[in-house]
Protein backbone atom coordinates (compact mmCIF):
# COMPACT_ATOMS: atom_id res chain seq x y z
CA UNK A 1 0.00 0.00 0.00
CA UNK A 2 1.38 3.41 -0.96
CA UNK A 3 1.86 5.95 1.86
CA UNK A 4 -0.26 8.57 0.04
CA UNK A 5 -3.25 6.22 0.09
CA UNK A 6 -3.58 6.73 3.87
CA UNK A 7 -5.56 9.87 4.73
CA UNK A 8 -5.33 10.91 8.41
CA UNK A 9 -8.25 12.54 10.17
CA UNK A 10 -8.16 16.31 10.00
CA UNK A 11 -9.32 17.21 13.49
CA UNK A 12 -7.15 20.03 14.96
CA UNK A 13 -6.02 17.94 17.95
CA UNK A 14 -4.96 14.95 15.87
CA UNK A 15 -3.34 17.14 13.22
CA UNK A 16 -1.29 18.89 15.89
CA UNK A 17 -0.19 15.56 17.38
CA UNK A 18 0.83 14.20 13.98
CA UNK A 19 2.81 17.36 13.27
CA UNK A 20 4.66 17.06 16.59
CA UNK A 21 5.47 13.39 15.97
CA UNK A 22 6.71 14.14 12.46
CA UNK A 23 8.92 16.92 13.75
CA UNK A 24 10.39 14.62 16.40
CA UNK A 25 11.09 11.88 13.84
CA UNK A 26 12.80 14.36 11.53
CA UNK A 27 14.89 15.69 14.39
CA UNK A 28 15.99 12.17 15.31
CA UNK A 29 16.80 11.49 11.66
CA UNK A 30 19.03 14.55 11.39
CA UNK A 31 20.75 13.65 14.68
CA UNK A 32 21.40 10.08 13.54
CA UNK A 33 22.73 11.18 10.18
CA UNK A 34 25.41 13.26 11.83
CA UNK A 35 27.11 10.08 13.11
CA UNK A 36 28.42 7.72 10.42
CA UNK A 37 27.26 4.11 10.77
CA UNK A 38 30.08 1.57 11.19
CA UNK A 39 31.09 -0.95 8.56
CA UNK A 40 29.61 -4.33 9.54
CA UNK A 41 31.41 -7.61 8.86
CA UNK A 42 29.84 -11.06 9.18
CA UNK A 43 31.61 -14.41 9.20
CA UNK A 44 29.69 -17.71 9.27
CA UNK A 45 31.54 -20.98 9.87
CA UNK A 46 29.37 -24.02 9.13
CA UNK A 47 29.86 -27.76 9.20
CA UNK A 48 27.56 -29.87 7.00
CA UNK A 49 26.88 -33.60 7.10
CA UNK A 50 24.31 -35.86 5.47
CA UNK A 51 22.66 -34.64 2.27
CA UNK A 52 24.15 -31.18 2.75
CA UNK A 53 27.71 -32.43 2.33
CA UNK A 54 29.80 -34.32 -0.16
CA UNK A 55 28.06 -33.16 -3.32
CA UNK A 56 26.31 -35.74 -5.50
CA UNK A 57 28.13 -38.74 -4.04
CA UNK A 58 27.30 -37.63 -0.51
CA UNK A 59 23.63 -37.37 -1.45
CA UNK A 60 23.61 -40.82 -3.06
CA UNK A 61 25.33 -42.28 -0.02
CA UNK A 62 22.78 -40.76 2.35
CA UNK A 63 19.91 -42.10 0.22
CA UNK A 64 21.14 -45.66 0.72
CA UNK A 65 22.10 -45.20 4.36
CA UNK A 66 25.85 -45.51 3.89
CA UNK A 67 28.08 -45.46 6.94
CA UNK A 68 30.46 -42.59 7.54
CA UNK A 69 28.41 -39.85 5.88
CA UNK A 70 30.32 -37.12 4.07
CA UNK A 71 31.26 -34.02 6.02
CA UNK A 72 32.13 -30.64 4.56
CA UNK A 73 33.05 -27.22 5.88
CA UNK A 74 31.75 -23.92 4.58
CA UNK A 75 32.63 -20.29 5.27
CA UNK A 76 30.52 -17.29 4.31
CA UNK A 77 32.02 -13.79 4.47
CA UNK A 78 29.95 -10.63 4.12
CA UNK A 79 31.04 -6.99 4.30
CA UNK A 80 28.18 -4.49 4.64
CA UNK A 81 29.04 -0.87 3.86
CA UNK A 82 26.67 1.86 5.13
CA UNK A 83 26.91 3.70 1.78
CA UNK A 84 27.31 2.91 -1.90
CA UNK A 85 30.54 1.15 -2.83
CA UNK A 86 32.30 3.11 -5.61
CA UNK A 87 33.17 1.57 -8.97
CA UNK A 88 36.62 0.05 -9.28
CA UNK A 89 36.71 -1.02 -5.63
CA UNK A 90 38.87 -3.80 -4.23
CA UNK A 91 38.22 -5.84 -1.07
CA UNK A 92 39.68 -9.03 0.36
CA UNK A 93 39.97 -11.18 3.48
CA UNK A 94 43.29 -12.71 4.52
CA UNK A 95 42.87 -15.98 6.44
CA UNK A 96 45.42 -17.82 8.63
CA UNK A 97 47.53 -20.62 7.16
CA UNK A 98 45.50 -23.21 9.09
CA UNK A 99 42.59 -22.65 6.66
CA UNK A 100 44.63 -24.24 3.83
CA UNK A 101 42.98 -21.94 1.27
CA UNK A 102 43.75 -18.48 -0.08
CA UNK A 103 45.34 -17.04 1.89
CA UNK A 104 43.76 -13.93 0.28
CA UNK A 105 40.05 -14.32 -0.51
CA UNK A 106 38.40 -11.75 -2.82
CA UNK A 107 35.18 -10.08 -1.63
CA UNK A 108 32.87 -9.22 -4.53
CA UNK A 109 29.38 -7.78 -4.91
CA UNK A 110 26.79 -7.03 -7.53
CA UNK A 111 24.71 -4.01 -8.34
CA UNK A 112 21.38 -3.78 -6.55
CA UNK A 113 17.95 -2.74 -7.73
CA UNK A 114 15.64 -0.03 -6.43
CA UNK A 115 12.71 -2.36 -6.98
CA UNK A 116 10.61 0.50 -8.34
CA UNK A 117 10.06 -0.91 -11.82
CA UNK A 118 7.00 -2.64 -13.22
CA UNK A 119 5.81 -5.76 -11.44
CA UNK A 120 4.85 -7.70 -14.55
CA UNK A 121 1.71 -9.75 -14.84
CA UNK A 122 0.13 -10.93 -11.61
CA UNK A 123 -0.92 -14.53 -11.06
CA UNK A 124 -4.61 -15.30 -10.56
CA UNK A 125 -3.85 -18.72 -9.07
CA UNK A 126 -5.34 -19.00 -5.59
CA UNK A 127 -3.55 -20.88 -2.78
CA UNK A 128 -4.82 -24.38 -2.03
CA UNK A 129 -3.99 -27.26 0.29
CA UNK A 130 -3.30 -27.70 4.00
CA UNK A 131 -0.34 -27.39 6.33
CA UNK A 132 -0.23 -29.77 9.31
CA UNK A 133 2.09 -28.75 12.14
CA UNK A 134 3.25 -31.15 14.89
CA UNK A 135 5.76 -30.56 17.66
CA UNK A 136 7.46 -32.22 20.61
CA UNK A 137 9.57 -35.33 21.21
CA UNK A 138 7.12 -38.19 21.82
CA UNK A 139 6.17 -41.59 20.42
CA UNK A 140 2.54 -40.60 19.90
CA UNK A 141 0.87 -37.39 18.78
CA UNK A 142 0.13 -35.14 21.74
CA UNK A 143 -3.40 -33.94 22.47
CA UNK A 144 -4.35 -30.80 20.57
CA UNK A 145 -2.16 -31.60 17.56
CA UNK A 146 -1.79 -31.03 14.70
CA UNK A 147 -2.34 -27.36 14.13
CA UNK A 148 -3.99 -27.19 10.71
CA UNK A 149 -3.64 -24.24 8.37
CA UNK A 150 -6.03 -24.33 5.42
CA UNK A 151 -4.55 -22.08 2.74
CA UNK A 152 -7.83 -21.60 0.86
CA UNK A 153 -9.74 -20.69 4.02
CA UNK A 154 -6.94 -18.38 5.10
CA UNK A 155 -6.99 -16.67 1.70
CA UNK A 156 -10.73 -16.02 2.04
CA UNK A 157 -10.13 -14.18 5.32
CA UNK A 158 -7.53 -11.88 3.75
CA UNK A 159 -8.51 -8.47 2.49
CA UNK A 160 -8.40 -7.89 -1.30
CA UNK A 161 -5.43 -5.56 -0.81
CA UNK A 162 -3.38 -8.24 0.99
CA UNK A 163 -4.26 -10.87 -1.62
CA UNK A 164 -3.20 -8.47 -4.37
CA UNK A 165 0.15 -8.02 -2.62
CA UNK A 166 0.59 -11.81 -2.37
CA UNK A 167 -0.15 -12.27 -6.08
CA UNK A 168 2.22 -9.46 -6.99
CA UNK A 169 5.00 -10.93 -4.85
CA UNK A 170 4.55 -14.34 -6.49
CA UNK A 171 4.51 -12.79 -9.96
CA UNK A 172 7.59 -10.69 -9.22
CA UNK A 173 9.82 -13.69 -8.52
CA UNK A 174 12.32 -14.20 -11.28
CA UNK A 175 11.60 -10.82 -12.86
CA UNK A 176 14.15 -9.33 -15.20
CA UNK A 177 16.38 -6.41 -14.32
CA UNK A 178 14.25 -4.22 -16.60
CA UNK A 179 11.18 -4.79 -14.40
CA UNK A 180 12.98 -4.39 -11.09
CA UNK A 181 13.90 -0.72 -11.29
CA UNK A 182 17.10 1.28 -11.51
CA UNK A 183 20.47 -0.40 -11.00
CA UNK A 184 22.50 1.03 -8.12
CA UNK A 185 26.04 0.41 -6.80
CA UNK A 186 26.46 -2.46 -4.31
CA UNK A 187 26.60 -1.95 -0.56
CA UNK A 188 27.57 -5.53 0.26
CA UNK A 189 30.46 -7.72 -0.93
CA UNK A 190 30.74 -11.46 -0.26
CA UNK A 191 32.88 -14.55 -0.44
CA UNK A 192 32.79 -17.17 -1.95
CA UNK A 193 30.41 -15.25 -4.24
CA UNK A 194 32.20 -14.56 -7.52
CA UNK A 195 35.36 -16.50 -6.58
CA UNK A 196 35.55 -18.91 -9.53
CA UNK A 197 38.85 -20.35 -8.28
CA UNK A 198 37.27 -21.62 -5.05
CA UNK A 199 37.37 -25.43 -4.90
CA UNK A 200 36.08 -25.99 -1.38
CA UNK A 201 37.42 -25.92 2.16
CA UNK A 202 39.60 -28.90 3.18
CA UNK A 203 38.33 -31.19 5.93
CA UNK A 204 41.35 -30.36 8.11
CA UNK A 205 40.83 -26.58 7.81
CA UNK A 206 40.81 -24.48 10.97
CA UNK A 207 39.79 -20.81 11.32
CA UNK A 208 41.97 -20.29 14.42
CA UNK A 209 44.34 -17.36 14.00
CA UNK A 210 44.36 -13.77 12.80
CA UNK A 211 41.92 -12.52 10.16
CA UNK A 212 42.42 -9.26 8.25
CA UNK A 213 39.87 -7.55 6.01
CA UNK A 214 40.91 -4.70 3.71
CA UNK A 215 38.86 -2.64 1.25
CA UNK A 216 39.64 0.41 -0.84
CA UNK A 217 36.48 2.12 0.43
CA UNK A 218 37.29 1.56 4.14
CA UNK A 219 39.49 4.06 6.00
CA UNK A 220 40.82 1.30 8.26
CA UNK A 221 41.34 -2.45 8.00
CA UNK A 222 39.34 -4.92 10.09
CA UNK A 223 41.54 -7.15 12.19
CA UNK A 224 40.48 -9.80 14.72
CA UNK A 225 41.74 -13.12 16.10
CA UNK A 226 39.73 -16.34 16.43
CA UNK A 227 40.47 -18.81 19.21
CA UNK A 228 39.62 -22.50 19.53
CA UNK A 229 36.18 -21.73 20.96
CA UNK A 230 35.09 -20.13 17.66
CA UNK A 231 36.54 -22.73 15.31
CA UNK A 232 34.48 -25.05 13.08
CA UNK A 233 32.23 -27.45 15.01
CA UNK A 234 32.33 -31.23 14.78
CA UNK A 235 29.63 -33.13 12.80
CA UNK A 236 26.45 -34.13 14.62
CA UNK A 237 26.32 -37.71 13.22
CA UNK A 238 22.51 -37.71 13.14
CA UNK A 239 21.05 -41.23 13.12
CA UNK A 240 17.47 -42.40 12.59
CA UNK A 241 15.61 -45.66 13.19
CA UNK A 242 12.02 -46.67 12.49
CA UNK A 243 9.73 -46.42 9.48
CA UNK A 244 7.11 -43.83 8.60
CA UNK A 245 4.31 -45.88 10.18
CA UNK A 246 6.02 -46.13 13.56
CA UNK A 247 7.69 -43.70 15.92
CA UNK A 248 11.05 -42.57 14.53
CA UNK A 249 13.97 -42.37 16.93
CA UNK A 250 16.62 -39.73 16.40
CA UNK A 251 19.99 -39.56 18.13
CA UNK A 252 23.18 -37.59 17.60
CA UNK A 253 26.55 -36.82 19.14
CA UNK A 254 26.52 -34.26 21.95
CA UNK A 255 28.90 -31.37 21.27
CA UNK A 256 30.38 -29.38 24.14
CA UNK A 257 30.52 -26.04 22.28
CA UNK A 258 26.88 -25.95 21.17
CA UNK A 259 24.20 -23.90 22.95
CA UNK A 260 21.55 -26.42 21.93
CA UNK A 261 19.87 -28.05 18.93
CA UNK A 262 17.10 -27.29 16.44
CA UNK A 263 15.26 -30.23 14.87
CA UNK A 264 12.71 -30.09 12.04
CA UNK A 265 11.20 -32.57 9.62
CA UNK A 266 9.05 -31.98 6.56
CA UNK A 267 7.15 -34.15 4.11
CA UNK A 268 4.59 -33.48 1.39
CA UNK A 269 1.70 -35.37 -0.17
CA UNK A 270 -0.78 -34.09 -2.73
CA UNK A 271 -2.08 -30.70 -1.52
CA UNK A 272 -0.83 -31.40 1.99
CA UNK A 273 2.42 -30.56 3.76
CA UNK A 274 3.46 -31.92 7.14
CA UNK A 275 5.96 -30.14 9.39
CA UNK A 276 7.32 -31.43 12.69
CA UNK A 277 9.44 -29.45 15.17
CA UNK A 278 11.16 -30.70 18.30
CA UNK A 279 9.65 -27.76 20.22
CA UNK A 280 7.73 -24.56 19.62
CA UNK A 281 8.60 -21.03 20.67
CA UNK A 282 12.07 -22.02 21.88
CA UNK A 283 15.47 -21.20 20.43
CA UNK A 284 17.35 -23.46 20.49
CA UNK A 285 14.54 -26.00 20.59
CA UNK A 286 16.49 -28.53 22.68
CA UNK A 287 19.19 -28.04 25.35
CA UNK A 288 22.83 -28.93 24.84
CA UNK A 289 22.46 -31.90 27.22
CA UNK A 290 19.82 -33.64 25.07
CA UNK A 291 21.00 -36.04 22.36
CA UNK A 292 17.82 -38.01 21.56
CA UNK A 293 14.33 -37.20 20.31
CA UNK A 294 11.38 -39.12 18.86
CA UNK A 295 9.10 -38.16 15.97
CA UNK A 296 5.51 -39.29 16.71
CA UNK A 297 4.28 -42.39 14.88
CA UNK A 298 2.45 -42.04 11.59
CA UNK A 299 2.56 -38.29 11.00
CA UNK A 300 4.54 -38.75 7.76
CA UNK A 301 2.89 -41.99 6.63
CA UNK A 302 0.86 -40.34 3.85
CA UNK A 303 3.87 -38.45 2.49
CA UNK A 304 5.83 -41.63 1.71
CA UNK A 305 9.08 -39.82 2.43
CA UNK A 306 10.28 -36.96 4.63
CA UNK A 307 13.48 -35.12 5.43
CA UNK A 308 14.72 -34.34 8.92
CA UNK A 309 17.25 -31.57 9.48
CA UNK A 310 19.18 -30.78 12.63
CA UNK A 311 21.22 -27.72 13.52
CA UNK A 312 23.70 -27.47 16.35
CA UNK A 313 23.68 -23.82 17.41
CA UNK A 314 27.27 -22.90 18.15
CA UNK A 315 28.98 -19.97 19.82
CA UNK A 316 29.15 -16.42 18.51
CA UNK A 317 31.88 -13.83 18.90
CA UNK A 318 31.88 -10.07 18.50
CA UNK A 319 34.68 -7.63 17.72
CA UNK A 320 34.71 -3.87 17.17
CA UNK A 321 36.96 -0.82 16.85
CA UNK A 322 37.78 1.39 18.59
CA UNK A 323 37.61 -0.48 21.92
CA UNK A 324 35.20 0.95 24.49
CA UNK A 325 36.45 1.76 28.00
CA UNK A 326 34.24 1.26 31.04
CA UNK A 327 33.20 4.42 32.80
CA UNK A 328 34.06 6.64 29.83
CA UNK A 329 31.89 8.06 27.04
CA UNK A 330 31.34 5.65 24.17
CA UNK A 331 33.37 6.30 21.05
CA UNK A 332 31.74 6.13 17.59
CA UNK A 333 32.46 2.69 16.11
CA UNK A 334 34.39 2.49 12.85
CA UNK A 335 33.72 -1.21 12.30
CA UNK A 336 32.09 -4.23 13.93
CA UNK A 337 32.63 -7.93 13.19
CA UNK A 338 30.52 -10.92 14.22
CA UNK A 339 31.49 -14.60 13.94
CA UNK A 340 28.81 -17.30 14.03
CA UNK A 341 29.50 -21.03 14.26
CA UNK A 342 27.04 -23.84 13.52
CA UNK A 343 26.84 -27.47 12.44
CA UNK A 344 24.03 -29.29 10.67
CA UNK A 345 23.02 -32.75 9.52
CA UNK A 346 20.16 -34.15 7.43
CA UNK A 347 18.60 -37.53 6.85
CA UNK A 348 15.81 -38.91 4.67
CA UNK A 349 12.99 -40.80 6.35
CA UNK A 350 11.40 -43.63 4.37
CA UNK A 351 13.94 -43.44 1.57
CA UNK A 352 15.90 -46.52 2.56
CA UNK A 353 12.80 -48.71 2.22
CA UNK A 354 11.97 -47.16 -1.16
CA UNK A 355 15.56 -47.56 -2.34
CA UNK A 356 15.65 -51.15 -1.11
CA UNK A 357 12.46 -52.01 -2.97
CA UNK A 358 13.80 -50.39 -6.15
CA UNK A 359 17.12 -52.24 -5.84
CA UNK A 360 15.33 -55.56 -5.29
CA UNK A 361 13.17 -55.04 -8.38
CA UNK A 362 16.20 -54.08 -10.48
CA UNK A 363 18.12 -57.17 -9.30
CA UNK A 364 15.22 -59.47 -10.13
CA UNK A 365 14.76 -57.91 -13.57
CA UNK A 366 18.48 -58.36 -14.31
CA UNK A 367 18.14 -62.15 -13.84
CA UNK A 368 14.70 -62.71 -15.40
CA UNK A 369 12.95 -60.02 -17.47
CA UNK A 370 9.91 -58.94 -15.55
CA UNK A 371 11.23 -60.62 -12.42
CA UNK A 372 10.51 -57.55 -10.37
CA UNK A 373 6.79 -57.96 -10.94
CA UNK A 374 7.04 -61.64 -9.99
CA UNK A 375 8.90 -60.75 -6.81
CA UNK A 376 6.17 -58.28 -5.90
CA UNK A 377 3.53 -60.97 -6.46
CA UNK A 378 5.39 -63.44 -4.25
CA UNK A 379 5.56 -60.88 -1.48
CA UNK A 380 1.80 -60.56 -1.69
CA UNK A 381 1.32 -64.32 -1.42
CA UNK A 382 3.80 -65.18 1.30
CA UNK A 383 4.21 -61.89 3.13
CA UNK A 384 7.18 -59.56 3.30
Amino acid sequence: MKPDSITPATTPCLTSSLTSIAAAVLALGFAASSVAAPVQYEMDLRTYAGMGAGGTMGMIGSLFGSKGAAVSKYMDLRLNNPGDIPDGYSADHTVPDAMHIGPVLPLKGERRSTGTGGSGESSSEEPDGRLLIYWGCSETVAKGQPQIIDFKAMAKSMSPEVMAMVRQARAGKGGTAATQGESLPPRTVWWPFGDYNFKGIPAEASAVGEHVVKASFMPQEIRYTIGNELDFLEPLNLKTSGDLKSAISLNWDGLSRTKGYNLNAVGAAEKEMVIWMAARNKSPMLPNSQTTCTIPAGIFEKTGMAMVAEEGVGPTGGFSYPPQEKGKPKKPLIWTARVRVSTSDTALLGMQQAAGDAAGKAAADSVVPGGGSVLKGLKGLFGK
